[in-house]
């Protein structure tokens, strides 16, 4: 929600891969690293000798240091796990080399860190109106530009989201 002004949070959009009893976990899909971050982990990874070069994405503030590739479920190796019928996700080197090798998911996103909540902490930043819940989208994670990602979202609810934000005047 707009209120949220945490630096990490703040216009995030987060895909959660795993709800449980003692807890849950996310990632942010919408917000890229830094280019001088991105330009080392793409030379690091060879990911940058595909065509497009990818970017580079920070998933949340929770282990900041491990990459994870959420993607279409058109690719597994014996470390992916399937999220739902159109998405899964994979953390070993394998799915690096087949991205090299143009073996790998036909769309993905390489994200650093991920987002993580408590036994029951997620339902009350629910019950808080700190989150808006909707169903997942392959679409909104893949294919809508990251900068249209936040309020593509809020109009899926048929609201203006800066009514919600209280502001006037933002261009």
């Amino acid at each position: 929600m707009p209120h949220l002004v945490d630096a990490y949070f703040s216009k995030s959009i987060i895909y959660i891969c795993e709800h449980e009893h003692d807890g849950s976990i996310g990632l942010i899909i919408n917000k890229n690293i830094s280019n001088n971050k991105s330009e080392y982990i793409l030379k690091e990874s060879g990911l940058n000798s595909i065509n497009p070069i990818p970017n580079i994405y920070f998933g949340g503030p929770v282990q900041m240091h491990r990459g994870l590739i959420l993607h279409t479920c058109d690719y597994a190796n014996y470390d992916s796990k399937v999220l739902s019928k159109h998405i899964s996700i994979t953390s070993n080197e394998q799915i690096l080399s087949d991205l090299v090798n143009g073996c790998g998911p036909n769309k993905f996103r390489f994200t650093f860190g991920y987002a993580g909540w408590g036994e029951s902490q997620l339902e009350r930043e629910f019950e808080n109106g700190d989150w808006l819940l909707l169903p997942a989208s392959s679409g909104l994670i893949f294919d809508i530009p990251d900068n249209n990602k936040w309020e593509d979202a809020a109009k899926s609810f048929g609201i203006d989201i800066y009514d919600i934000f209280g502001s006037t005047g933002i261009s």
